[in-house]
């Protein structure tokens, strides 16, 4: 035995700015807590998305922590490979410079 518990998740998450998490399986609601988590330890909460979990070959990891590593990690890779959103409508713009 190689001291695995099962098999090595893989997480992807595809951030989106409507504020509502959804997974891959439908079911995993402890990693949508984690990606949860992982979006407000990033100070990035306003946002949602969609993660995708796989685990090799064998089906889903049956090891928790080891998916909620996986799950912020993905979400730390989404999110700097994602712009700058848009400025927020109705948000007051930049004073003019003074003549």
């Amino acid at each position: 035995m190689n001291g695995r518990r099962g098999p090595v998740p893989y997480a992807r998450f595809v951030p989106s700015d409507i504020p509502v998490l959804t997974s891959t399986p439908a079911r995993a609601d402890h990693a949508v807590r984690a990606a949860g988590r992982a979006l407000a330890r990033l100070g990035r909460s306003d946002l949602g998305g969609h993660l995708v979990l796989t685990a090799g070959h064998d089906g889903p990891s049956g090891d928790p922590a080891a998916q909620e590593r996986a799950v912020a990690r993905a979400v730390e890779r989404a999110l700097r490979r994602r712009p700058p959103g848009p400025p927020v409508r109705g948000a007051p713009a930049a004073p003019a410079p003074p003549d």
